[in-house]
């Protein structure tokens, strides 16, 4: 990494520490700015065949270093957390995971972003008539926003009934389906949409991070100050960030994940087909970048 705005960003302790205390236990995947033979951006999420992870502030400073070379921008973690991430089997395993973040994905065009937040306003409200509001966080993501639930607001005895994605998907669709119609992602529409991308794979935006196009750090937003939001927090150089997302009550949504398990039942299950991995292994990604081939 150079000594462009993402070295001087990453090198804040308190991004360092933000990014390490929320990506803990999660799978990471870091977008670079660097393009592969397509076009698009590389989006790394193996290193050494090892899913990347980070457990401290300073893996965050060596995971950019081991990354430099494709210019590292934009940082990201699973909304499933594992027991273990020491090998490619280890994030294919379904028993491997030991909670979920369940969240909504709400998007929309950044100069929409007062329609955003009452959208988001509307979700915590839902939330709130169903049992949870010590346990949601918002954050402001580039154009859009996330409306989190923390993962240990459903207690271990929960998710081990009711797998921990499994009991996060439902929750989202569920909720997501008492907004009004004009809500639900449909992209011939203007507006902010909910969409449900809760899956296997999903990662969502770390704290602090920067954004992978914007000049923008993704920043949470305390409930209470929803109406004093504006764009500016997410400058780079001046952000207003809380460390609301930390806050949870253990087995709050407990009950909600009961009624919408009930009403929607876990992750759908698609057919199996042969896998083919969709990201780069870190050292693939170097070599196609920097044009080397394989003797």
């Amino acid at each position: 990494m150079d000594g462009g705005l993402a070295a001087q960003h990453y090198s804040r302790p308190e991004v360092k520490e933000e990014v390490a205390s929320y990506a803990k236990g999660r799978w990471v995947a870091v977008h670079c700015e660097l393009t592969c033979e397509r076009g698009r951006r590389l989006l790394v999420r193996y290193g050494r065949g090892r899913p990347l992870k980070v457990e401290a502030p300073s893996d965050v400073e060596g995971l950019l270093a081991s990354l430099r070379r494709l210019r590292p921008r934009t940082i990201y973690a699973s909304s499933n957390l594992y027991l273990k991430l020491e090998s490619e089997l280890d994030v294919h395993n379904p028993a491997n995971v030991y909670a979920c973040t369940p969240c909504w994905d709400v998007d929309n065009e950044l100069q929409g972003w007062r329609d955003t937040l009452r959208l988001c306003e509307e979700l915590v409200s839902l939330l709130e008539r169903e049992g949870v509001s010590k346990s949601v966080s918002i954050f402001w993501s580039g154009r859009g926003a996330h409306v989190r639930v923390h993962h240990l607001a459903l207690s271990p005895e929960l998710r081990s009934r009711i797998h921990p994605l499994d009991a996060s998907y439902a929750i989202v669709e569920y909720v997501a389906r008492k907004l009004p119609a004009v809500y639900v992602s449909q992209p011939a529409l203007r507006g902010p949409r909910v969409e449900n991308k809760m899956d296997p794979q999903r990662v969502f935006t770390c704290p602090l991070s920067l954004h992978r196009e914007l000049d923008a750090v993704c920043v949470c937003v305390p409930l209470n100050k929803l109406s004093d939001f504006d764009p500016s927090w997410t400058s780079p150089s001046a952000y207003r960030h809380s460390g609301e997302w930390r806050r949870f009550e253990e087995g709050e949504a407990d009950e909600l994940a009961l009624r919408a398990h009930e009403v929607v039942g876990g992750y759908p299950l698609r057919p199996r087909r042969a896998r083919r991995r969709r990201f780069e292994r870190l050292d693939e990604a170097i070599a196609k970048a920097l044009g080397i081939h394989p003797p």
